[in-house]
């Protein structure tokens, strides 16, 4: 399903026109990823959470040849699905 699918799903489904839900989604993945950006949790009701979650930094390759790369420490984004959600697509 793409963001267009669902913005006509959420058009249909809660009276809006399609643009309006385009923009709602839009939006929503605005704030989303801004809370991310700013080390906050987002949590949907019925959803999930999404966090983000650090790596370690950590050595790259071994060849002589090449020698090795440090890759720096960095934060990447994590979903955690709410059980029901779980339960439903099993």
């Amino acid at each position: 399903m793409t963001t267009q699918d669902l913005a006509n799903v959420i058009a249909t489904e809660s009276g809006l026109t399609t643009i309006q839900a385009d923009k709602a989604l839009s939006a929503l993945a605005t704030n989303v990823t801004n809370a991310l950006r700013n080390n906050e949790e987002v949590y949907l009701a019925g959803i999930g959470t999404f966090t983000t979650s650090r790596v370690p930094s950590k050595m790259k390759g071994s060849s002589i040849a090449s020698g090795s790369t440090t890759l720096e420490t960095t934060r990447v984004p994590h979903f955690e699905p709410v059980k029901e959600l779980l339960n439903a697509i099993r």
